[in-house]
Protein backbone atom coordinates (compact mmCIF):
# COMPACT_ATOMS: atom_id res chain seq x y z
CA UNK A 1 0.00 0.00 0.00
CA UNK A 2 2.85 2.30 0.85
CA UNK A 3 4.33 1.53 -2.55
CA UNK A 4 1.13 2.66 -4.26
CA UNK A 5 1.00 5.85 -2.16
CA UNK A 6 4.60 6.60 -3.09
CA UNK A 7 3.83 6.00 -6.79
CA UNK A 8 0.82 8.33 -6.70
CA UNK A 9 2.89 11.01 -4.99
CA UNK A 10 5.59 10.78 -7.67
CA UNK A 11 2.98 11.01 -10.44
CA UNK A 12 1.33 14.00 -8.74
CA UNK A 13 4.60 15.84 -8.36
CA UNK A 14 5.48 15.15 -12.00
CA UNK A 15 2.11 16.49 -13.14
CA UNK A 16 2.61 19.61 -11.04
CA UNK A 17 5.98 20.26 -12.66
CA UNK A 18 4.53 19.58 -16.09
CA UNK A 19 1.67 21.97 -15.49
CA UNK A 20 4.03 24.63 -14.21
CA UNK A 21 6.26 24.08 -17.21
CA UNK A 22 3.30 24.56 -19.60
CA UNK A 23 2.27 27.71 -17.75
CA UNK A 24 5.76 29.11 -18.17
CA UNK A 25 5.95 28.43 -21.95
CA UNK A 26 6.04 31.78 -23.80
CA UNK A 27 3.07 32.54 -26.04
CA UNK A 28 3.64 32.36 -29.78
CA UNK A 29 4.32 35.89 -31.11
CA UNK A 30 1.18 37.29 -32.71
CA UNK A 31 -0.98 34.36 -31.65
CA UNK A 32 -3.88 36.61 -30.64
CA UNK A 33 -3.57 39.13 -33.47
CA UNK A 34 -6.19 38.39 -36.15
CA UNK A 35 -5.78 38.82 -39.89
CA UNK A 36 -6.76 42.36 -40.76
CA UNK A 37 -6.52 44.99 -43.51
CA UNK A 38 -5.28 48.31 -42.18
CA UNK A 39 -5.92 51.72 -43.76
CA UNK A 40 -5.01 55.25 -42.73
CA UNK A 41 -8.52 55.55 -41.30
CA UNK A 42 -8.23 52.27 -39.42
CA UNK A 43 -4.93 52.00 -37.57
CA UNK A 44 -2.32 52.22 -40.35
CA UNK A 45 0.75 54.41 -40.12
CA UNK A 46 2.89 53.85 -43.21
CA UNK A 47 6.07 55.84 -43.76
CA UNK A 48 8.67 55.94 -46.51
CA UNK A 49 12.06 56.92 -45.10
CA UNK A 50 10.25 58.48 -42.15
CA UNK A 51 7.76 60.49 -44.23
CA UNK A 52 4.12 59.46 -44.17
CA UNK A 53 2.93 57.84 -47.40
CA UNK A 54 -0.66 58.48 -48.50
CA UNK A 55 -3.16 56.27 -50.28
CA UNK A 56 -1.97 52.81 -49.20
CA UNK A 57 -3.53 49.66 -47.75
CA UNK A 58 -1.59 47.05 -45.77
CA UNK A 59 -2.99 43.58 -44.99
CA UNK A 60 -1.60 41.52 -42.11
CA UNK A 61 -2.04 37.75 -42.28
CA UNK A 62 -0.54 35.66 -39.42
CA UNK A 63 0.36 32.00 -39.92
CA UNK A 64 0.23 30.96 -36.21
CA UNK A 65 3.90 29.93 -36.12
CA UNK A 66 5.48 33.25 -35.23
CA UNK A 67 5.39 34.36 -38.86
CA UNK A 68 3.09 36.52 -40.93
CA UNK A 69 2.64 38.05 -44.36
CA UNK A 70 2.31 41.75 -45.13
CA UNK A 71 0.66 42.86 -48.36
CA UNK A 72 1.05 46.48 -49.49
CA UNK A 73 -1.03 47.99 -52.28
CA UNK A 74 -2.52 51.30 -53.35
CA UNK A 75 -5.94 52.28 -52.07
CA UNK A 76 -8.63 52.68 -54.77
CA UNK A 77 -9.30 56.34 -55.52
CA UNK A 78 -12.92 57.51 -55.68
CA UNK A 79 -13.21 60.13 -58.44
CA UNK A 80 -17.00 60.27 -58.54
CA UNK A 81 -17.11 63.66 -56.81
CA UNK A 82 -14.43 65.05 -59.16
CA UNK A 83 -16.34 64.00 -62.28
CA UNK A 84 -19.60 65.14 -60.74
CA UNK A 85 -18.11 68.55 -59.98
CA UNK A 86 -17.02 68.89 -63.59
CA UNK A 87 -20.46 67.94 -64.85
CA UNK A 88 -22.20 70.46 -62.60
CA UNK A 89 -25.89 71.02 -61.95
CA UNK A 90 -28.35 68.14 -61.96
CA UNK A 91 -25.98 66.03 -64.06
CA UNK A 92 -23.62 65.79 -61.09
CA UNK A 93 -26.22 63.66 -59.28
CA UNK A 94 -26.26 61.21 -62.20
CA UNK A 95 -22.51 60.50 -62.02
CA UNK A 96 -21.89 56.79 -61.42
CA UNK A 97 -19.53 55.59 -58.70
CA UNK A 98 -16.04 55.67 -60.21
CA UNK A 99 -12.97 54.30 -58.46
CA UNK A 100 -9.48 54.03 -59.93
CA UNK A 101 -6.82 51.54 -58.86
CA UNK A 102 -3.47 52.92 -57.73
CA UNK A 103 -0.03 51.37 -57.34
CA UNK A 104 1.85 50.52 -54.16
CA UNK A 105 4.47 52.82 -52.69
CA UNK A 106 7.16 50.39 -53.90
CA UNK A 107 8.29 51.42 -57.42
CA UNK A 108 7.10 49.11 -60.17
CA UNK A 109 4.71 47.00 -58.11
CA UNK A 110 0.93 47.20 -57.96
CA UNK A 111 1.10 45.03 -54.84
CA UNK A 112 4.02 43.79 -52.73
CA UNK A 113 3.94 40.75 -50.43
CA UNK A 114 6.50 40.50 -47.61
CA UNK A 115 6.92 37.42 -45.37
CA UNK A 116 8.00 38.57 -41.88
CA UNK A 117 9.30 36.97 -38.65
CA UNK A 118 7.44 38.24 -35.59
CA UNK A 119 9.04 38.96 -32.22
CA UNK A 120 7.16 39.90 -29.07
CA UNK A 121 4.15 38.43 -27.32
CA UNK A 122 0.76 37.15 -28.43
CA UNK A 123 -0.90 40.56 -28.73
CA UNK A 124 1.91 42.91 -29.75
CA UNK A 125 4.79 42.17 -32.11
CA UNK A 126 7.56 43.83 -34.05
CA UNK A 127 9.35 42.80 -37.22
CA UNK A 128 12.26 43.95 -39.39
CA UNK A 129 14.23 42.83 -42.40
CA UNK A 130 14.98 43.48 -46.05
CA UNK A 131 13.60 42.08 -49.28
CA UNK A 132 13.44 42.67 -53.02
CA UNK A 133 11.04 42.87 -55.93
CA UNK A 134 11.64 42.60 -59.66
CA UNK A 135 12.78 46.22 -59.81
CA UNK A 136 14.23 47.18 -56.42
CA UNK A 137 15.50 46.25 -52.97
CA UNK A 138 14.32 47.82 -49.70
CA UNK A 139 14.28 47.46 -45.92
CA UNK A 140 11.29 47.38 -43.60
CA UNK A 141 10.52 47.55 -39.90
CA UNK A 142 7.37 47.90 -37.90
CA UNK A 143 5.07 46.76 -35.14
CA UNK A 144 1.57 45.36 -35.12
CA UNK A 145 -1.28 44.82 -32.69
CA UNK A 146 -4.95 44.09 -33.16
CA UNK A 147 -5.77 47.78 -33.51
CA UNK A 148 -2.71 49.28 -35.18
CA UNK A 149 0.02 48.62 -37.71
CA UNK A 150 3.09 50.86 -37.95
CA UNK A 151 5.33 50.20 -40.96
CA UNK A 152 8.38 52.11 -42.14
CA UNK A 153 9.95 51.33 -45.52
CA UNK A 154 13.47 52.58 -46.18
CA UNK A 155 16.62 52.29 -48.29
CA UNK A 156 14.75 51.68 -51.55
CA UNK A 157 17.27 51.17 -54.35
CA UNK A 158 16.41 50.48 -57.97
CA UNK A 159 18.29 47.60 -59.56
CA UNK A 160 18.66 49.67 -62.74
CA UNK A 161 19.73 53.27 -62.07
CA UNK A 162 21.07 54.08 -65.54
CA UNK A 163 18.97 57.25 -65.99
CA UNK A 164 19.18 58.45 -62.38
CA UNK A 165 20.22 62.08 -62.07
CA UNK A 166 18.97 65.64 -62.39
CA UNK A 167 17.90 67.04 -65.75
CA UNK A 168 17.32 70.69 -66.65
CA UNK A 169 14.59 71.67 -69.09
CA UNK A 170 15.98 72.70 -72.48
CA UNK A 171 14.40 76.15 -72.45
CA UNK A 172 15.25 76.84 -76.11
CA UNK A 173 13.45 73.69 -77.28
CA UNK A 174 11.45 72.30 -74.33
CA UNK A 175 8.92 70.20 -76.25
CA UNK A 176 9.27 67.05 -78.30
CA UNK A 177 6.51 67.07 -80.91
CA UNK A 178 6.54 64.39 -83.60
CA UNK A 179 3.41 63.83 -85.68
CA UNK A 180 3.71 61.98 -88.96
CA UNK A 181 1.05 61.19 -91.51
CA UNK A 182 -0.50 62.72 -94.58
CA UNK A 183 0.36 66.41 -94.96
CA UNK A 184 -2.36 68.72 -93.74
CA UNK A 185 -3.87 70.79 -96.52
CA UNK A 186 -5.52 74.15 -95.96
CA UNK A 187 -6.29 77.30 -97.90
CA UNK A 188 -4.26 80.46 -97.33
CA UNK A 189 -4.74 83.66 -99.28
CA UNK A 190 -6.67 81.79 -101.96
CA UNK A 191 -4.09 79.04 -102.43
CA UNK A 192 -4.03 75.46 -101.15
CA UNK A 193 -0.99 74.75 -98.99
CA UNK A 194 0.36 71.41 -97.72
CA UNK A 195 1.87 71.46 -94.23
CA UNK A 196 3.70 68.78 -92.25
CA UNK A 197 1.69 67.77 -89.20
CA UNK A 198 4.59 68.27 -86.76
CA UNK A 199 5.10 71.85 -87.91
CA UNK A 200 1.38 72.49 -87.79
CA UNK A 201 1.11 71.29 -84.18
CA UNK A 202 4.15 73.32 -83.14
CA UNK A 203 2.57 76.40 -84.68
CA UNK A 204 -0.76 75.73 -82.96
CA UNK A 205 1.00 75.32 -79.60
CA UNK A 206 2.54 78.73 -80.20
CA UNK A 207 -0.97 80.11 -80.77
CA UNK A 208 -2.47 78.42 -77.72
CA UNK A 209 -4.28 80.67 -75.21
CA UNK A 210 -1.80 82.93 -73.46
CA UNK A 211 -0.98 82.17 -69.82
CA UNK A 212 -0.40 84.75 -67.10
CA UNK A 213 3.02 84.18 -65.50
CA UNK A 214 4.11 86.78 -62.96
CA UNK A 215 1.75 89.37 -64.50
CA UNK A 216 3.04 88.71 -68.00
CA UNK A 217 1.15 86.99 -70.82
CA UNK A 218 3.18 84.16 -72.36
CA UNK A 219 2.55 81.19 -74.66
CA UNK A 220 2.35 77.60 -73.46
CA UNK A 221 5.94 76.94 -74.53
CA UNK A 222 7.20 80.07 -72.81
CA UNK A 223 5.24 79.23 -69.67
CA UNK A 224 6.74 75.76 -69.55
CA UNK A 225 10.26 77.16 -69.88
CA UNK A 226 9.55 79.71 -67.15
CA UNK A 227 7.96 77.29 -64.69
CA UNK A 228 9.71 73.91 -64.95
CA UNK A 229 13.36 74.16 -63.93
CA UNK A 230 14.55 70.59 -63.47
CA UNK A 231 13.46 66.98 -62.98
CA UNK A 232 15.30 64.46 -60.81
CA UNK A 233 15.05 60.70 -61.24
CA UNK A 234 16.29 59.29 -57.93
CA UNK A 235 18.12 56.01 -57.42
CA UNK A 236 15.28 55.19 -55.01
CA UNK A 237 12.73 55.38 -57.84
CA UNK A 238 11.38 58.79 -56.86
CA UNK A 239 10.62 61.52 -59.39
CA UNK A 240 10.78 65.09 -58.14
CA UNK A 241 10.84 68.48 -59.83
CA UNK A 242 11.99 72.00 -59.14
CA UNK A 243 9.53 74.56 -60.44
CA UNK A 244 8.69 78.24 -60.16
CA UNK A 245 5.84 79.10 -57.80
CA UNK A 246 3.56 81.06 -60.12
CA UNK A 247 1.35 82.19 -57.23
CA UNK A 248 4.16 84.16 -55.59
CA UNK A 249 5.59 87.38 -57.07
CA UNK A 250 9.11 86.90 -58.35
CA UNK A 251 8.51 83.21 -59.11
CA UNK A 252 10.61 81.65 -56.31
CA UNK A 253 11.74 78.09 -56.98
CA UNK A 254 10.04 75.26 -55.12
CA UNK A 255 10.91 71.57 -54.91
CA UNK A 256 7.97 69.19 -55.22
CA UNK A 257 7.69 66.70 -52.34
CA UNK A 258 8.62 63.07 -52.80
CA UNK A 259 5.80 60.61 -53.25
CA UNK A 260 3.94 62.27 -56.12
CA UNK A 261 5.52 60.00 -58.73
CA UNK A 262 7.82 56.98 -58.95
CA UNK A 263 9.52 55.19 -61.84
CA UNK A 264 11.28 52.02 -62.90
CA UNK A 265 13.24 51.22 -66.04
CA UNK A 266 11.34 48.65 -68.07
CA UNK A 267 13.89 47.98 -70.83
CA UNK A 268 14.00 49.08 -74.49
CA UNK A 269 14.61 52.72 -73.52
CA UNK A 270 11.32 52.82 -71.64
CA UNK A 271 10.47 53.73 -68.09
CA UNK A 272 7.16 53.22 -66.35
CA UNK A 273 5.95 56.25 -64.46
CA UNK A 274 3.66 55.60 -61.49
CA UNK A 275 1.59 58.50 -60.23
CA UNK A 276 0.09 58.78 -56.74
CA UNK A 277 -3.26 60.52 -57.36
CA UNK A 278 -4.04 60.89 -53.65
CA UNK A 279 -0.65 62.49 -52.93
CA UNK A 280 -1.04 64.81 -55.93
CA UNK A 281 -4.54 65.87 -54.87
CA UNK A 282 -3.33 66.46 -51.30
CA UNK A 283 -0.41 68.58 -52.55
CA UNK A 284 -2.73 70.69 -54.71
CA UNK A 285 -5.27 71.07 -51.92
CA UNK A 286 -2.55 72.43 -49.62
CA UNK A 287 -1.90 75.23 -52.15
CA UNK A 288 -5.53 75.98 -52.96
CA UNK A 289 -6.64 79.58 -52.75
CA UNK A 290 -9.57 81.72 -53.77
CA UNK A 291 -8.21 82.61 -57.20
CA UNK A 292 -10.50 81.83 -60.08
CA UNK A 293 -9.75 81.38 -63.76
CA UNK A 294 -12.25 83.39 -65.76
CA UNK A 295 -11.16 81.71 -68.97
CA UNK A 296 -12.33 78.34 -67.67
CA UNK A 297 -15.90 79.57 -68.07
CA UNK A 298 -15.43 79.67 -71.86
CA UNK A 299 -16.32 75.97 -72.00
CA UNK A 300 -19.03 73.94 -70.36
CA UNK A 301 -17.24 70.83 -69.00
CA UNK A 302 -20.45 68.81 -69.15
CA UNK A 303 -20.70 69.46 -72.91
CA UNK A 304 -17.08 68.40 -73.47
CA UNK A 305 -17.45 65.27 -71.32
CA UNK A 306 -20.59 64.43 -73.22
CA UNK A 307 -18.66 64.40 -76.50
CA UNK A 308 -15.62 62.34 -75.58
CA UNK A 309 -15.46 58.59 -75.05
CA UNK A 310 -15.30 58.85 -71.27
CA UNK A 311 -15.46 55.09 -70.71
CA UNK A 312 -12.56 54.54 -73.07
CA UNK A 313 -10.52 57.25 -71.35
CA UNK A 314 -11.21 55.86 -67.89
CA UNK A 315 -10.21 52.38 -69.03
CA UNK A 316 -6.86 53.72 -70.26
CA UNK A 317 -6.32 55.73 -67.09
CA UNK A 318 -7.04 52.65 -64.98
CA UNK A 319 -4.39 50.68 -66.85
CA UNK A 320 -1.79 53.43 -66.56
CA UNK A 321 -2.38 54.02 -62.86
CA UNK A 322 -1.92 50.36 -62.00
CA UNK A 323 0.71 49.33 -64.58
CA UNK A 324 2.47 52.69 -64.95
CA UNK A 325 2.61 55.20 -67.79
CA UNK A 326 5.04 54.00 -70.49
CA UNK A 327 7.51 56.81 -71.09
CA UNK A 328 10.19 56.41 -73.73
CA UNK A 329 13.54 58.19 -73.65
CA UNK A 330 16.10 58.86 -76.37
CA UNK A 331 17.89 61.47 -78.46
CA UNK A 332 16.34 64.89 -78.88
CA UNK A 333 14.61 65.32 -82.25
CA UNK A 334 14.67 69.01 -83.09
CA UNK A 335 16.26 70.75 -86.06
CA UNK A 336 16.61 73.95 -84.06
CA UNK A 337 19.16 72.61 -81.55
CA UNK A 338 22.65 71.20 -81.92
CA UNK A 339 23.18 67.51 -81.00
CA UNK A 340 24.16 67.15 -77.35
CA UNK A 341 25.15 63.83 -75.70
CA UNK A 342 23.58 65.01 -72.42
CA UNK A 343 20.24 65.95 -74.01
CA UNK A 344 17.44 63.42 -73.59
CA UNK A 345 13.80 63.37 -74.68
CA UNK A 346 11.27 61.76 -72.37
CA UNK A 347 8.07 61.22 -74.29
CA UNK A 348 4.80 59.37 -74.73
CA UNK A 349 4.66 57.21 -77.84
CA UNK A 350 2.00 56.45 -80.41
CA UNK A 351 0.75 53.40 -78.51
CA UNK A 352 -0.27 55.66 -75.61
CA UNK A 353 -1.22 58.94 -77.30
CA UNK A 354 -3.18 57.87 -80.38
CA UNK A 355 -5.90 55.85 -78.56
CA UNK A 356 -6.46 58.83 -76.25
CA UNK A 357 -6.66 61.24 -79.18
CA UNK A 358 -9.27 59.00 -80.80
CA UNK A 359 -11.33 59.16 -77.60
CA UNK A 360 -11.30 62.98 -77.54
CA UNK A 361 -11.56 63.54 -81.30
CA UNK A 362 -15.40 63.80 -81.22
CA UNK A 363 -14.99 67.19 -79.51
CA UNK A 364 -13.85 68.56 -82.86
CA UNK A 365 -16.89 67.17 -84.64
CA UNK A 366 -19.01 69.82 -82.93
CA UNK A 367 -18.87 73.10 -84.95
CA UNK A 368 -19.90 75.17 -81.93
CA UNK A 369 -17.10 73.79 -79.75
CA UNK A 370 -14.59 74.27 -82.57
CA UNK A 371 -15.63 77.89 -82.90
CA UNK A 372 -15.31 78.45 -79.16
CA UNK A 373 -11.76 77.06 -79.21
CA UNK A 374 -10.78 79.20 -82.19
CA UNK A 375 -12.37 82.34 -80.70
CA UNK A 376 -10.48 81.78 -77.43
CA UNK A 377 -7.20 81.31 -79.32
CA UNK A 378 -7.79 84.45 -81.36
CA UNK A 379 -8.63 86.51 -78.28
CA UNK A 380 -5.41 85.44 -76.59
CA UNK A 381 -3.05 85.33 -79.57
CA UNK A 382 -2.70 89.09 -79.93
CA UNK A 383 -1.18 90.08 -83.25
CA UNK A 384 -1.05 86.40 -84.24
CA UNK A 385 -4.84 86.22 -84.15
CA UNK A 386 -5.29 86.11 -87.96
CA UNK A 387 -2.87 83.15 -88.17
CA UNK A 388 -4.83 81.37 -85.45
CA UNK A 389 -7.96 81.73 -87.56
CA UNK A 390 -6.16 80.61 -90.71
CA UNK A 391 -4.52 77.49 -89.26
CA UNK A 392 -6.57 76.44 -86.25
CA UNK A 393 -10.08 76.46 -87.71
CA UNK A 394 -9.36 74.01 -90.57
CA UNK A 395 -7.01 71.96 -88.39
CA UNK A 396 -9.67 71.37 -85.74
CA UNK A 397 -12.20 70.43 -88.40
CA UNK A 398 -9.77 67.90 -89.91
CA UNK A 399 -8.61 66.58 -86.52
CA UNK A 400 -10.96 63.53 -86.30
CA UNK A 401 -9.89 62.31 -89.74
CA UNK A 402 -6.20 62.93 -88.95
CA UNK A 403 -6.19 60.83 -85.77
CA UNK A 404 -8.52 58.11 -87.03
CA UNK A 405 -7.17 57.61 -90.54
CA UNK A 406 -3.92 59.31 -91.51
CA UNK A 407 -1.60 59.38 -88.48
CA UNK A 408 1.35 56.95 -88.70
CA UNK A 409 3.43 58.22 -85.73
CA UNK A 410 2.88 60.61 -82.86
CA UNK A 411 5.12 61.50 -79.90
CA UNK A 412 4.75 64.20 -77.24
CA UNK A 413 7.24 64.87 -74.48
CA UNK A 414 9.90 67.05 -72.88
CA UNK A 415 13.48 67.72 -73.90
CA UNK A 416 15.82 67.67 -70.90
CA UNK A 417 19.57 68.00 -70.41
CA UNK A 418 21.39 66.00 -67.74
CA UNK A 419 23.45 68.06 -65.33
Amino acid sequence: MKKFAYLFAVIGIACMFTACSNDDDPAMPGASIPAKTYTAADGLTLKLDGTEAAGQIVSFTPSNDGKATLSIKGAPLDISSIIGGMMGGSKADQTPNLTLPTSSVIPGSAEVTIPVELTGDASSCSFAGSTETTYCTFAYEGKVSEGALDLNLSDIKLKNTSIAGTYDLMSDAPLRIVWEGDDFQFEAYGQKVDYRLSYLIQMMVGMAPMIDIDNEKVTVTQALAAVLKSVTFGEDGSVTAVYADTETPGLPEVTAPKGLARYVIDGNNTIRLFLSPEAIIAAQASKADDNTNEESEAFDPSVILGKINIEGLISKVVTMLSAGIPLHYGDVVNDAVEPDPNAVSFYLGKETILPILKDVAPICEDPELRNQIVDLAISQAGEMGPLAQMFMAPALEAFPNIVNNTTTEVQFGLNLKKQ
